[in-house]
């Protein structure tokens, strides 16, 4: 059973919102010191998402043309259709054992892909019961994704990667168990 830290960038905050790059990685938050694990990380194109019915949020088209010339630009590198991304996605997930899948914020992350994955008529690898919250868990032991120095901000896969070293160092100080 597998950890899976998982991290979207989109054009919206809310499901139906199209998705612009999936990013995660491998993870244990029971052993806080293991290094992180197999990586993902897939770019798409805006016109595959529009032509099933993803849509773009106007205040985020907005916020992505005020981020960093780095953030773009590793958006527009090999991009593929989303139900190509989803495909990968998939066969990534179940390959690396993938069960529990973790989001920055319970209503995000997972349920924006889930939207996706039924817009695709496709069914995300994952069970409902074992999405996780990494926001709730760095809440209650008061700590922030720290970011390394080769990290780009809203990278898909380095802010996965952020934030599962950020969940590893809540359960190396804190009370708790991720089953």
């Amino acid at each position: 059973m597998q950890h899976i830290m998982l991290d979207l960038e989109t054009w919206g905050t809310r499901a139906g919102s199209a998705i612009r790059s999936i990013g995660a990685v491998v993870f244990n938050p029971d052993k806080p010191t293991a290094p992180l694990g197999a990586e993902f990380y897939c770019n798409i194109s805006d016109a595959s998402c529009e032509a099933i019915g993803l849509v773009r949020d106007p205040r985020t088209v907005q916020w992505w043309s005020e981020q960093s010339e780095a953030a773009s630009a590793a958006l527009q590198a090999d991009q593929v259709g989303i139900g190509e991304a989803m495909r990968r996605f998939t066969k990534w997930f179940e390959g690396v054992g993938g069960q529990y899948v973790w989001g920055h914020g319970a209503s995000f992350d997972p349920v924006l892909l889930e939207a996706a994955y039924e817009a695709c008529l496709l069914e995300a690898p994952w069970k409902f019961w074992d999405v996780r919250c990494c926001r709730t868990v760095l809440s209650m032991a008061n700590r922030k994704p720290e970011r390394q120095r080769s990290d780009v901000h809203h990278n898909a896969l380095d802010d996965a990667k952020a934030q599962a070293r950020a969940v590893q160092a809540a359960f190396r100080y804190g009370q708790f168990s991720a089953r």
